[in-house]
């Protein structure tokens, strides 16, 4: 080969090779640049989900108290609910505010939310001023229905979710600019302010104490890992995860047949706190009944006898049922055991630490009968069952009539104090696509 050609192809190989690092360095920037696109896409999407989910909350909560105070007949307990709703409404506000939608689209979606929370502060100032309120409870079920719309909506858009970006690509803005209210129909009276536009007990709390297990003696870890074997054939493999509190218990792993298995015993006592496995749910062959004989059947086993089923609610194949003390016909929500039961008869959770913390011997006995504290609730309320239970109330017991009734054809527990007559609470029964009925 000549020098020139030499010469030649020296030059085209560094003229390819330059190429080559030129093509290579653009792709690698490109490639850069989308996946720092890509990041910067999911930081911004993560934060306008949190933004619609605020909003979502918000308006969820607005609706679920306006539910409630439309069959209150208690000015004070409606007052709380209206506050509650002023606070829920300046979420959602900040919420929708947030979100990559044109302000002046959204102004009557925001006027709405503004209008609801300074009709309910307003309606709260009225209560704590002692004025009459008859106005705004006239107003309270329209209020309700166009939140329920509105609600529905911003519901209709979580089902959008999908696992490219929803808010970014998917938000229905259609749904949350095209919503109006009449101003006018929240005027409750001359002296309503100018509109201003900147801006059942299974959760319950309970006493930090834990009632008669505290005067049980202690036991040892072999104690507790005993009483693991004895309630559990077949078990293996225990080990220990150390100890909890509230209240001071001895925490397992192991294996139940195949499964994995964890579990909770108290120290005092040595009474089975909690239980959890991770079996797989096969074939749905129980009812209901079915599911509840089991359940109390597994409790009694786990050394919780006598309980009297009151609620039940089921989901993926995956029951969860509420066990309660009931003591001379009166229904302890106090003294709370849960089970949870597969459709096919399996045994996968159980949990009893409400029970443990508030089970004691009572002297329950109401001073007004059933028929008087029916008279205590709404008359706009169809009554269809009552009983006694006692309630946890800002951590104290309160002995009620618990009154089933619907309005509309909503569902409600109204909870009536079985002395004096006064509402103590209302619950509202949902239907949550999913998640099966929820109380709230």
């Amino acid at each position: 080969m000549t020098e020139r050609k030499r010469g030649n192809l020296a030059i085209i190989l560094a003229a390819t090779f330059g190429i080559a690092v030129l093509v290579g360095g653009l792709l690698f920037g490109l490639f850069y640049i989308r996946n720092e696109h890509e990041k910067d896409l999911m930081k911004l999407e993560s934060s306008y989900q949190s933004s619609f989910y605020e909003l979502s909350e918000g308006v969820t909560t607005i609706e679920s108290n306006l539910c409630k105070m439309m069959v209150s007949v208690s000015d004070t307990e409606s007052a709380i609910l209206a506050a509650e709703n002023y606070h829920s409404a300046q979420s959602a506000l900040r919420g929708l505010a947030n979100l990559p939608l044109d302000r002046e689209s959204t102004k009557s979606t925001a006027k709405f939310l503004n209008q609801v929370g300074d009709w309910s502060m307003s309606m709260s100032k009225a209560v704590a001023l002692g004025s009459d309120i008859t106005a705004y409870r006239e107003q309270i079920e329209d209020i309700y229905v166009h939140t329920a719309q509105l609600n529905s909506r911003i519901t209709d858009m979580i089902a959008l979710i999908k696992d490219d970006y929803l808010v970014i690509n998917n938000l229905d803005k259609e749904k949350l600019c095209n919503f109006d209210y009449n101003e006018k129909s929240v005027d409750p009276s001359a002296e309503y302010p100018e509109l201003i536009y900147d801006g059942p007990y299974s959760d319950a709390k309970k006493k930090d104490s834990f009632g008669e297990l505290e005067t049980l003696d202690k036991i040892t870890e072999v104690d507790a890992v005993k009483i693991l074997l004895d309630t559990f054939e077949g078990i293996r493999d225990i080990g220990s995860c150390g100890k909890g509190s509230e209240p001071e218990c001895f925490m397992f792993t192991a294996k139940l047949g195949g499964d994995n298995f964890f579990a909770a015993i108290s120290e005092r006592g040595g009474k089975i706190l909690t239980v959890n496995t991770d079996k797989r749910v096969t074939v749905a062959r129980y009812d209901r009944n079915g599911v509840i004989r089991i359940a109390k059947e597994h409790s009694k086993r786990l050394g919780y006898d006598n309980l009297t089923p009151v609620w039940y609610n089921e989901i993926d194949g995956i029951a969860t049922v509420n066990l309660v003390v009931e003591t001379d016909g009166v229904i302890c929500y106090t003294d709370l055991v849960k089970v949870k039961v597969g459709l096919d008869g399996q045994f996968l959770g159980f949990e009893a630490t409400g029970y443990c913390k508030c089970h004691k011997d009572r002297d329950l006995a109401p001073t007004m009968s059933a028929r008087a504290a029916a008279q205590c609730v709404s008359d706009k309320l169809k009554i269809t069952d009552i009983r006694l239970a006692l309630v946890p109330k800002d951590e104290k017991e309160v002995l009620c009539y618990e009154v089933a009734a619907t309005f509309k054809g909503l569902r409600y527990f109204v909870y009536v104090d079985a002395h004096d007559g006064s509402e103590v609470e209302i619950m509202r029964v949902t239907e949550q696509g999913g998640q099966g009925q929820m109380i709230s």
